[in-house]
């Protein structure tokens, strides 16, 4: 895991999950992720990731998932580094209360 920041970092296992890609979650955000040589097919994976997320944490269907993801997610470039290229999406938490 590469990472530049300070701060106190809890990882947990959990045998009861089967995820194709890492999640994460902050106090403000789910974070998808997606990893692939070429940048937009890492973008597509994200979102799909993120998709995913949603369906099983709000219930919603999954076209109105990427109807949320259209209007709230946000894909940022994790990395670009040894020809693997990286998408993060990220969803306020406050988009599914909402």
């Amino acid at each position: 895991m590469e990472t530049c920041l300070t701060g106190t970092v809890r990882l947990t296992v959990r045998k009861d999950m089967r995820l194709a890609m890492p999640r994460a979650e902050n106090a403000s955000h789910w974070i998808a992720m997606g990893m692939h040589e070429d940048l937009d097919d890492a973008a597509r994976q994200a979102l799909r990731e993120m998709i995913d997320l949603i369906v099983e944490v709000a219930g919603l269907s999954r076209q109105d998932a990427c109807s949320l993801c259209s209007l709230a997610a946000d894909l940022r470039v994790t990395q670009i580094v040894d020809g693997n290229k990286g998408i993060h999406c990220m969803l306020p938490k406050s988009a599914l209360l909402a």
